[in-house]
C-alpha cells in the first residue's frame, strides 16, 4: 500500500518538476537582466569598468562593440563554445547590453542562438524561442532542448557570477 502512495505522489509531482525551468523567459525569449554594484573603494569611471567587463569577462566581440558614451550604454555580441563530441561544434551567441551609472552597471543578455555544426557537414542555428518550444514537445526533442537550455544557462550564470565577483579596477 505504501508503494502505491509513493507512485501516486510521483505521478502528481512529475508535471511540477518538469516545468521547473531556471532559464529566465520574457515574451517567449530568454532574457537575463541584472545589476552589478561597484564597491565605493573601486569606484572611478564606471563606464570604463563596464567596457572592461564586456570585453574581458564576457569575451564580447570588439568588432561589434557599439558605444553611446553620453548615455553610458555599451552593446556587443559574444559567443561561448560548449563542450561537445569531436564530430560536433556547438556554441551559442548572444547580445549584451550594459549601462553604466554612478555606482551600478546594469546588464542585459538577450537574442541567444545555439549553433550546431557537424564537422564536414551542415550547420544548424536554433533560436531561444525554438529551444523553449522544444521543451514542450515529447520524447527526444524535449530531452535535447532541455539539455541545451541547461548548458546555456550554466555558462551564462558562470559569466554573471564572474562579473559580480571581480568588478574591474578603474
Amino acid at each position: 500500500m505504501s508503494d502505491l502512495r509513493y507512485i501516486l505522489l510521483l505521478i502528481f509531482l512529475l508535471p511540477a518538476v518538469s516545468l521547473a525551468q531556471t532559464v529566465p523567459v520574457v515574451e517567449e525569449k530568454i532574457l537575463y537582466k541584472g545589476k552589478i554594484e561597484i564597491p565605493a573603494t573601486s569606484m572611478g569611471n564606471t563606464y570604463s569598468q563596464a567596457k572592461s567587463l564586456l570585453l574581458n569577462v564576457m569575451n564580447a566581440n570588439p568588432d561589434s562593440l557599439k558605444e553611446i558614451k553620453h548615455e553610458g550604454i555599451l552593446t556587443s555580441s559574444a559567443n561561448i563554445r560548449l563542450v561537445s563530441p569531436y564530430h560536433l561544434i556547438k556554441e551559442f551567441t548572444f547580445k549584451v547590453k550594459m549601462q553604466a551609472k554612478e555606482n551600478v552597471i546594469g546588464y542585459e543578455i538577450s537574442d541567444i542562438e545555439l549553433k550546431v555544426h557537424e564537422r564536414g557537414g551542415k550547420s544548424k542555428t536554433i533560436s531561444s524561442t525554438e529551444l523553449l518550444k522544444g521543451i514542450q514537445e515529447n520524447g527526444k526533442v524535449a530531452i535535447q532542448a532541455e539539455k541545451h537550455l541547461n548548458e546555456i544557462d550554466m555558462n551564462i550564470q558562470k559569466v554573471i557570477a564572474k562579473m559580480k565577483s571581480n568588478p574591474p579596477a578603474p
